[in-house]
């Protein structure tokens, strides 16, 4: 009879997570991941598989936490543009309590796809379901007068998606978060059609 586990499962998972956002898959050694969670090899096998499984299910916590935030952060009251561009200063900032090390989902599609399938359906569900998050809360715009008439809710939902995905890109780069509210500035603007509400200009990133 199997003995019953003695460690909390999803606290080991939110270690393995941080672990690979911090190292990328190939460089995550077995060794590495038995010093992280404290487990021997054998226990992580019995509870996650091998080391591409527990990835798989760390990666998917993590985008679990990212549909959670959407599902529950937008309602019927205030300026759906101002909650919308909250919910981008949040999941960025989540992202930023991991120092450089950029978005876990982004670094993941940038190493492993096309070739890994598992990573790919999760990644791809994942954009859907941003993509349709930010579409509504920009069809409340819409409604609502905020968002300009020369785009629609699907078109910025898209714009929004696309800018996110790359901020997470460049700002392992230029950490500078004046960089980055300077972006999604001029995207509110172009998406409220306020030429007034472009952000001035910032100096040339390092070299």
């Amino acid at each position: 009879m199997a003995r019953p586990r003695t460690f909390d499962e999803d606290a080991i998972l939110d270690r393995a997570m941080l672990l690979f956002w911090r190292k990328g898959y190939e460089a995550t050694a077995m060794s590495d991941l038995v010093e992280e969670l404290g487990l021997g090899r054998g226990s992580i096998y019995a509870a996650f598989g091998d080391k591409h499984q527990l990835f798989v299910r760390a990666l998917s916590r993590y985008l679990g936490h990212q549909d959670a935030l959407l599902a529950t952060a937008f309602d019927a009251d205030g300026p759906a543009l101002a909650q919308l561009r909250d919910v981008l200063d949040r999941l960025l900032a989540a992202d930023a309590a991991c120092g450089n090390a950029g978005c876990f989902s982004v670094n993941s599609i940038a190493e492993l796809l096309p070739h890994d399938g598992e990573v790919a359906r999760l990644a791809q569900r994942s954009l859907r379901v941003a993509e349709e998050a930010f579409a509504r809360q920009l069809e409340r715009a819409a409604q609502e007068g905020e968002l300009s008439a020369t785009i629609t809710p699907e078109a910025g939902a898209r714009l929004l998606l696309t800018l996110v995905q790359g901020i997470q890109i460049v700002r392992k780069v230029d950490p500078d978060p004046a960089r980055t509210a300077a972006g999604l500035d001029s995207a509110f603007a172009l998406l409220s059609g306020d030429a007034s509400k472009q952000p001035a200009a910032l100096a040339p990133a390092p070299a």
